[in-house]
Formats: structure tokens, C-alpha cells, sequence
């Protein structure tokens, strides 16, 4: 098939339109969550550090600084501006800005002392709704907004939209049906992702575009088609209807109008997803999670009689959780969410998931064990290469060559527990004062984990570069002598394997990793790396100084981690037990 043409003038103005409604909708839904998403997308660091310098220095006026904190994801400083504005906290309007502060910062006690102190005017109520809503009490934050005469307003046209979707509510497919033949030769197939490379670079797109490269080169007919609305919704007005990257077609879904409330937006997915279907007329779908993917392609499977795979990539509402109060676990949000996975997964013809400990949970959902598959995280060229000269990365990268370096890639979030590296840097430095930590990548943590680095006077052996290329992520991958998963003991950690140890692996790095069951499948004890109880620093900083002392062992270690990986863990290996499933 010919890629579309991707410009048009009425399709850029059309584009155009969409990014302008996005931005006025999100600005007077939530305008301090619709900032800090923006300076996440467009980058925030060199700017955001001029312009404090600025608020320091009184140039303007000082309540920016709430701002600029809450911009550079630094929750201390946000709680410290917030707290310091007690004295605001009678008039309901700046409480309300004050508590939509602290929300945006998940600041979740420190918004509801705010707002436990004001009137309840309507400004107000928006903003305790909003508290309610991110804690996961739908119906209260419904509730909250009717009883202060916000019975208008989108935000309350939001949350009964989300609340239908996760209660009941399902797509249709208008006036539909195949009109090809199932043969039973080669699949041909269209993956459905959340979003996708070039847009977004993350361990999920990366996955995407590793499994659909592999199955190409099986020869499999593949096809991939991103949300409606993407990559609009993250800024992109320029993108067409159809990229190419590697040779994998990449649609998207871009209507003259984009619609906005949970249902209206998920039934104009699914009919787009539709004229997709009987455009490139597929054997198989394949979607991944949330439920609201498989909202979509569930009704266009059933309608155009076609068998689906559901790949569950994590536990959501587990995710979701672990930045709440334990509290968020008995919400409503978090009861649904789960049931509404469980009930799509059991409808699949088939799901996919990442390892073991997962299935587990899906059979005990009500998934049938025949028809889970694991397809777990893999890795494919620059990984299935030699690894490329430590030394000569490090000095590419601006690293010093004969400094010792242990770290990890990841997203920068609290479950992750990298304040524990930071932590056993302070013990060892003075033992190892060549000893350097590598944090590569983004996220909320990145500000809390420099300061601690500050406070704990190690902040000029830490390197933070933020988030880095792909090519660039392989080049620090080499450059370590120890990768480093240090994740805390939660329920999403259990289950959820991540990507990066296992391009560790590939490269021969050795990883030390927290003994939960997600990574006790990964790697085997003192044989492809070390396992050590997540949260217990003593453990972790005796275990890292170990393999620093004792080059012998990292070699072993690293070893034996990589015939791990290419023996088992490749995209090629993961292709063809998935393109079996296809043929099934």
C-alpha cells in the first residue's frame, strides 16, 4: 500500500483547529496540569532554571516562584511556596489556585489542608473535585461539583464521561462487515498502540517498534495505528496521517474534529478504526492495554468477525496507585479500572503479557490459562551487537575514562527507588572517590533526586543527562560497570518487568536488581546477577561495593547475563512465538 499524502493545506488547518481547541479545553480544565504537561513535552530545564534565577533575583514578582517550581517538578519547593502562603488560604479563589498547585504536584495532604481552610465557593468546589477525581472518588467529585452550581462545566462533563466508560459504556461499530477471506497463509496484521515512535521515545514505544520490525522481517504483513487524536494531543500540529519509520506504516487517526469527553472520543476511535479495517482488511487485531484500546478494537473485532490479541503490558491501576495515598486502593477508580481490564482480557481471543508473575494475576482475574501467552522484553540490534569499547563511550559521552560508574535508564518515578543510588553513592564516596552514578532519563523524581545529591554533598559526582536517544541510551548502557534496579517493594514492582536491565544484560553490563518475583525471572541469583531486598541500604551499598571491588565477578556476571538475553530474550525470538500465535 502507498503512504497517504501527508500534507494538505485544509488538513494542516485542520490540524491547526485540533491543537487550539486541545490547549483552550485543557487550560480551562486544569491550567497548572496542562503547564507542567507542556514543559515536560517541550522541555524544561535551561529555561526554567533562568527563570527562577530571575524570581530569586526579584526582578518579578515573587509568587512566580510557585510556578517555577511547580514546572520543575520540585514537590519540596512547591509545598514550601504553598504552606508559605497560609495567609491566602481563607480567600477560596487563591486557595483554589493554591491547592491546584499542590494537586499538579501530587501534593495530595498538602491540597486538602488548603482546602479544608476555604469557603466553598464554585471556584473552590472545582478545585476539591479535582482532588477528589485524582484520588480516584468519581461519584464525590461529581457530587461536589453539582452541589456548588458547577452543573455546566466540562470538567463535570469529564468525570461523568470517564465514569461511564469505566462503569459499562461500550463502542459501536455502525453498518460494517468483512467482505475478504481469513486464509490461513501469512497474517496480515494491525497493531493498535497508545503512541509510538517519533513522537515518543519510551520503553513502550521501543517495544512496539522492535516486535512489529521482527515480524516484518518474518514476513508478516504489518501495519501500526496510534490513538485518535495522536500525536496532535502532545503538540505535533504538523504530523501526517501516515509515517514510515524503518519500513513499518505508522497511521493515525486524525479526524476534521477531535472530540474531547471519554465517550465521544472513544466512539470516534472506534468507527475511525473501523474504515481502517476495511481499508487494509487485516487477518488479525492486535491492541495493547488500557481497556480503552481494547474498548475500540473489541467492537470492530465483532463486528467485522476478527479474531484479537490483548497484550497486557503492566498493571495500570497498580501504576496509578503507587503515586496515591494507600487509601486510593479501596477508591472507586481503582476498583473499576481493575474490573474493566479483567473484563476485556477475558473476552480476548488471545492475550499476551510479559512474564509469569503477570499471567498469574490475569488467570486469577478470570482469564483462561490457555489463552495467556508471555512475550517478555527483548532486545535487538545495537544490543545483539558486541558492546561497543567502555573506555572510548565514555570519553564520546564526555565521561571520564577511568572513573568507576554504576547507574541506571529508566523513567524518573518513585517506585523506582533511585534514591537509593544516591544513597549508597554518599556511603562509598569516600572509599572510592573515583566512584561516579549515571541517572539517565526524565521524570518527577529528577529534581527530588539532584537536591538529595545536594544535601548529601555528592552532587558533583552524580550526572543527570536527562532524557537521551536511543543511540544515546546504548552509549551509557555500555559505559557502566554496574546497571543498577533498584525498585521499591510494591505491587505494580512484583509483576512488571522493565526494559532496560535486559539491554543491560545484552551488553554484558552486570545488573543489580531488588528481589521482587518481576526480576527474580530475569535474572538468577549470583549466576546472571545479583538479587538484593528491595529498601534495605545496608544490603544494597554492601552488594554494590562487592561487584566494585571485584572485577572477576562483573565479568562472570555479565556473561552470563548476555547468553541469557540472546539465547532467550531476543525481538526475533519474541516474533516468532508471536507470529504462531497469529497463525493460531
Amino acid at each position: 500500500m502507498k503512504p497517504r499524502v501527508n500534507f494538505k493545506p485544509w488538513r494542516k488547518i485542520s490540524s491547526i483547529l485540533n491543537v487550539s481547541r486541545l490547549v483552550a479545553e485543557n487550560l480551562l480544565d486544569d491550567p497548572q496540569h496542562f503547564c507542567l504537561q507542556t514543559a515536560r513535552r517541550f522541555g524544561k530545564s535551561s529555561h526554567l532554571n533562568g527563570l527562577q534565577r530571575v524570581v530569586e533575583s526579584r526582578h518579578i514578582p515573587a509568587k512566580l516562584t510557585g510556578l517555577t517550581a511547580l514546572l520543575r517538578e520540585d514537590r519540596l519547593a512547591v509545598a514550601e511556596y504553598v504552606i508559605a502562603q497560609g495567609a491566602n488560604w481563607a480567600d477560596p479563589a487563591k486557595a483554589a489556585r493554591l491547592a491546584d498547585t499542590a494537586i499538579a504536584s501530587q501534593l495530595w495532604d498538602v491540597a486538602e489542608r488548603v482546602l479544608d481552610s476555604a469557603p466553598l465557593n464554585r471556584a473552590a468546589a472545582r478545585s476539591r473535585a479535582r482532588l477528589e477525581y485524582s484520588l480516584g472518588n468519581l461519584d464525590e467529585a461529581i457530587a461536589v461539583l453539582v452541589r456548588n452550581g458547577n452543573t455546566n462545566s466540562r470538567q463535570l462533563r469529564h468525570y461523568r464521561s470517564e465514569l461511564q466508560v469505566l462503569e459499562s459504556w461500550n463502542p459501536v461499530v455502525n453498518d460494517q462487515k468483512r467482505d475478504w477471506e481469513l486464509n490461513q497463509g501469512t497474517p496480515r496484521v494491525l497493531y493498535v498502540a497508545t503512541n509510538s515512535l517519533p513522537f515518543t521515545a519510551s520503553g513502550y514505544t521501543q517495544r512496539t517498534h522492535s516486535l512489529l520490525m521482527a515480524l516484518q522481517q518474518d514476513g508478516v504483513e504489518v501495519h501500526a495505528v496510534t490513538r485518535v487524536g495522536y500525536p496532535l494531543s502532545i503538540g505535533n500540529i504538523l504530523a501526517g496521517p501516515v509515517s514510515q519509520i524503518d519500513g513499518i506504516t505508522y497511521h493515525r487517526l486524525l479526524p476534521p474534529r477531535l472530540e474531547f469527553d471519554a465517550v465521544a472520543k472513544l466512539q470516534q476511535q472506534t468507527q475511525l478504526l473501523s474504515e481502517l479495517v476495511k481499508e487494509l482488511k487485516p487477518t488479525v487485531l492486535h491492541t495493547t492495554t488500557d481497556y480503552t484500546n481494547a474498548l475500540s478494537i473489541r467492537a470492530v473485532a465483532d463486528a467485522f468477525e476478527l479474531p484479537w490479541v490483548y497484550e497486557v503490558r503492566g498493571q495500570l491501576a497498580d501504576t496509578w496507585a503507587s503515586t496515591r495515598p494507600e487509601k486510593s486502593r479501596l477508591s472507586q477508580r481503582y476498583r473499576l479500572f481493575k474490573e474493566r481490564e479483567a473484563e476485556v482480557a477475558a473476552s480476548a481471543t488471545s492475550v499476551l503479557t510479559l512474564g509469569h508473575a503477570m499471567q498469574k494475576n490475569l488467570e486469577e482475574s478470570g482469564v483462561a490459562g490457555k489463552r495467556i501467552s508471555v512475550i517478555p522484553n527483548g532486545v535487538g540490534s545495537p544490543y545483539t551487537e558486541c558492546a561497543p569499547d567502555k573506555y572510548k563511550t565514555r570519553a564520546e559521552l564526555g565521561l571520564d575514562p577511568q572513573a568507576q560508574y554504576f547507574g541506571t535508564i529508566s523513567s524518573l518515578v518513585a517506585y523506582e527507588g533511585l534514591d537509593t543510588l544516591v544513597k549508597i553513592l554518599a556511603n562509598l564516596t569516600i572509599k572510592r572517590p573515583t566512584l561516579r552514578l549515571l541517572v539517565v532519563g526524565d521524570g518527577v523524581e529528577r529534581e527530588p533526586l539532584m537536591r538529595l545529591a545536594r544535601e548529601l554533598g555528592v552532587a558533583d559526582k552524580c550526572i543527570f543527562p536527562g532524557r537521551v536517544s536511543r543511540n544515546d541510551a546504548a552509549k551509557y548502557h555500555a559505559a557502566m560497570d554496574v546497571f543498577a534496579v533498584p525498585r521499591k517493594n510494591l505491587v505494580v514492582t512484583q509483576d512488571v518487568t522493565p526494559l532496560k536491565p535486559v539491554e543491560a544484560m545484552a551488553f554484558g553490563v552486570p545488573v543489580l536488581a531488588s528481589k521482587l518475583p518481576a526480576l527474580a525471572e530475569l535474572i538468577q541469583h549470583e549466576e546472571s546477577g545479583i538479587l538484593v531486598t528491595a529498601d534495605d541500604l545496608n544490603e544494597w551499598t554492601e552488594a554494590m561495593e562487592k561487584l566494585l571491588n571485584d572485577q572477576q565477578l562483573r565479568v562472570r556476571l555479565g556473561q552470563s547475563g548476555r547468553g541469557y538475553v540472546l539465547n532467550s530474550r531476543t525481538w526475533a525470538a519474541c516474533s516468532q512465538k508471536l507470529k504462531q500465535i497469529y497463525s493460531q
